[in-house]
């Protein structure tokens, strides 16, 4: 039996490593299979053994080192900064204040937000509430940062 608990914990090391090495390889499979033979190997401890505690407690401790471990390889290859945004983007916004009041024709269904034609200038937009069928006389009445906001007119 301490054969079974000790491959399980092997697989699930393996696991989790092959899944550190590829991140997002299928839908994370490699960390649910770690996990599953984490607590597989604990439940098989717990039950089968007269020292569980002892296997329970080098399970635990291999995992804080590898978490720990894994924790040193990401900062040293610097692989955060691919995973944290740590720059913003200081692009000009485009002012959007002229075209308060202004009135256009809806180019796709807005449910809420879609299209509108504003004289030839095509413009992303949001309904202020319901959805606004394509081809609908509509109203700019709310500019908020980068949104354009607008009603139908009757």
């Amino acid at each position: 039996m301490h054969v079974l608990i000790i491959a399980l914990v092997v697989v699930g090391i393996l696991a989790i490593f092959l899944e550190m090495l590829m991140p997002g390889w299928d839908s994370y499979v490699g960390v649910l299979i770690g996990n599953v033979a984490f607590v597989v190997a604990a439940a098989v401890a717990v039950i089968t053994q007269e020292n569980a505690m002892f296997f329970i407690g080098a399970l635990l401790v291999m995992v804080v080192v590898g978490g720990y471990g894994t924790y040193l390889f990401i900062k040293r290859k610097q692989l955060h900064g691919n995973i944290i945004l740590t720059e913003v983007d200081d692009a000009p916004q485009q002012d959007l204040s002229s075209f308060m009041g202004k009135e256009g024709r809806t180019v796709t269904l807005l449910r809420p937000s879609g299209d509108v034609d504003f004289n030839g200038v095509r413009m992303q937009v949001t309904s202020d509430g319901p959805l606004i069928e394509k081809n609908t006389k509509v109203r700019v009445v709310e500019i908020q940062a980068t949104k354009i906001v607008v009603t139908a007119i009757n």
